[in-house]
């Protein structure tokens, strides 16, 4: 089956809302429909679904495609391997050869090697008996281990190595994949004699490895560094097990380590997810808000956790969620909290989970005036101006004090300048509007091609991407639908046909009018050319000629 063909059978079968809508929270709005863009952060929803073209539009940063464009973005993965992806929800099966992408083959054998190191790994738990042993003691079920692909690394400097090498990859993708390091005498494998948790992406693949001493070594903890695939402030721990739990309940729970996620999946709280040892960040809780928007925040009684989730709630703010913190008591963390005490009794106390402002009225030694203001700071995070009207009602019902007084220091600090820098709407087309209407009329009313590539020359148009555009719509087969464009179009092409494609720019009852009078302001703006021209020249009979064609038009 030629590549073409197998992106169109799976664009068929597909569609575009429903795939999206397994990643982004959609509205219905018009004939298209609206969420908040997975690629960048904002305030209010610019990202728009067309479920007619199938075709998504983000108007605040300009992201856009089809469903494998959106993939390829949202999981990090190559060409390739996205429409593997959507190929097995389509049900349809790949060819032998596989798809080939020049710009995706080296994080394709990265990826590749992070899945065989990962079933190297997983193997070699087996005959490692302290290390069963070990799991065994934090009461790690079988099912656990496997479902968690659970591994160990073997001591020895080249074990990973050897093994990788045997399987056909080369040094530099081993170390490029950060399953290697270089040291004096060459390369050594980076982990060593230590329980090994697979960091995967929401799809589920292995991009990177979290490995955990057992010995009395230091660090307790080795992360991989970052690689092509796998960036550390974008990826959560247990996401990829947890995503369809967070839908059905609407809400996401945030611990803090591989092991707290793995026993609370394990005896029923299989939403939970982890941050990769360090703060939340806006990456990871972009991801997350774009499934709920409803959060509870687990973290240790200790300093050290007061402090994580007090690092953790500016963030949850600025992305708008309805959030509980859980600071558990005498120390524990949820796995050895679980552990101890059941399943029934964690339930309990993410049942009566304070508020935001319960949880900093609770922990903060500051004077009661500093601790309001600390609040408020913390409020004014907050974009969703009703949650926010929610949070101060509350602060001024806990601490007795004045309302009127809490919303006038509050309206202080929300009216101080703000030092974000907004992304700017995209807004191609200004010099050669008409231009972009008559190629956002063609791709609205295809029908109406014809009629317009016969009245105008395309060499006329002055924006080189409109041009572009328009040559190959032109060029299209009959049975091609505009859209298969996307397959071939460069970045700013694809920008202008997405954009286009959600929001044509004009009212569709005055397609007709709108496409005159843009194919006569294109030949107006040619002969003024050709008319400067011959008055330049000296070329009078041939003035008079346009001229009369000027007044005529």
């Amino acid at each position: 089956m030629k590549t073409s063909t197998l992106l169109e059978d799976i664009k068929s079968r597909l569609d575009i809302v429903d795939l999206i809508s397994g990643y982004v929270q959609l509205k219905k709005a018009g004939q298209n429909w609206r969420g908040l863009c997975p690629f960048h952060s904002e305030k209010t929803p610019s990202f728009m679904v067309s479920q007619s073209k199938q075709i998504f539009h983000c108007f605040g940063c300009g992201a856009g495609g089809d469903i494998i464009a959106f993939v390829k973005a949202y999981e990090n993965i190559s060409f390739p391997e996205a429409v593997s992806l959507l190929a097995g929800k389509a049900g349809i099966a790949l060819p032998a050869t596989g798809i080939s992408d020049r710009n995706s083959r080296k994080e394709e054998k990265i990826r590749n090697a992070m899945r065989e190191a990962g079933a190297f790994f997983a193997r070699q738990l087996s005959h490692s008996a302290s290390t069963l042993d070990y799991l065994k003691q934090r009461g790690i079920s079988h099912e656990s281990v496997e479902s968690f692909m659970l591994g160990y690394a073997p001591p020895g400097s080249n074990s990973l190595l050897k093994y990788l090498g045997k399987k056909g990859y080369d040094d530099e993708v081993i170390r490029d994949a950060g399953l290697a390091a270089q040291g004096n005498r060459g390369l050594y494998d980076m982990f060593r004699q230590r329980l090994m948790f697979p960091i995967t992406g929401v799809s589920g693949g292995v991009l990177a490895f979290g490995g955990r001493a057992l010995a009395d070594v230091n660090p307790k903890y080795i992360n991989s560094p970052e690689t092509a695939v796998f960036k550390k402030s974008d990826t959560l721990y247990g996401l990829s097990s947890a995503r369809e739990e967070i839908r059905r309940q609407n809400r996401v729970m945030i611990v803090e380590g591989y092991l707290d996620v793995i026993v609370c999946h394990q005896h029923g709280f299989k939403n939970a997810v982890a941050p990769l040892g360090t703060s939340l960040t806006e990456g990871q809780t972009r991801k997350l808000r774009n499934m709920t928007d409803s959060a509870v925040l687990v973290f240790d009684g200790d300093t050290a956790g007061i402090a994580a989730a007090k690092r953790a709630l500016p963030v949850i703010c600025r992305h708008n969620f309805t959030a509980a913190v859980l600071v558990l008591p005498g120390g524990e963390d949820p796995d050895s909290y679980i552990r101890k005490y059941g399943g029934q009794s964690f339930q309990e106390l993410l049942d009566n989970a304070g508020t935001l402002v319960d949880f900093l009225l609770g922990v903060s030694r500051s004077g009661r005036t500093d601790t309001v203001r600390e609040i408020l700071m913390l409020v004014s995070e907050v974009k969703d101006l009703l949650l926010a009207d929610e949070m101060l009602i509350e602060l001024a019902d806990r601490t007795r004090m004045n309302e009127g007084t809490i919303r006038e220091e509050f309206r202080k600090i929300r009216t101080k300048p703000a030092g974000n820098v907004q992304v700017q709407r995209v807004e191609p087309g200004v010099l050669n509007k008409e231009e972009y209407i008559l190629l956002s009329a063609v791709i609205a009313f295809p029908e109406k091609s014809g009629h317009v590539f016969s009245e105008l020359d395309i060499e006329d148009l002055r924006d080189a991407t409109v041009r572009s555009l328009c040559r190959k719509i032109t060029s299209l087969p009959e049975d091609k639908d505009i859209s298969s464009i996307l397959d071939t179009a460069d970045e700013a092409e694809r920008r202008i046909l997405t954009k286009l494609s959600v929001d044509p720019g004009f009212d569709p009852e005055d397609v007709d009018r709108n496409i005159e009078d843009c194919i006569r302001t294109v030949r107006k703006r040619k002969l003024d050319e050709k008319i400067l021209s011959a008055r330049m020249s000296g070329e009078f009979r041939l003035l008079n000629q346009l001229i009369a064609e000027r007044i005529n038009l």
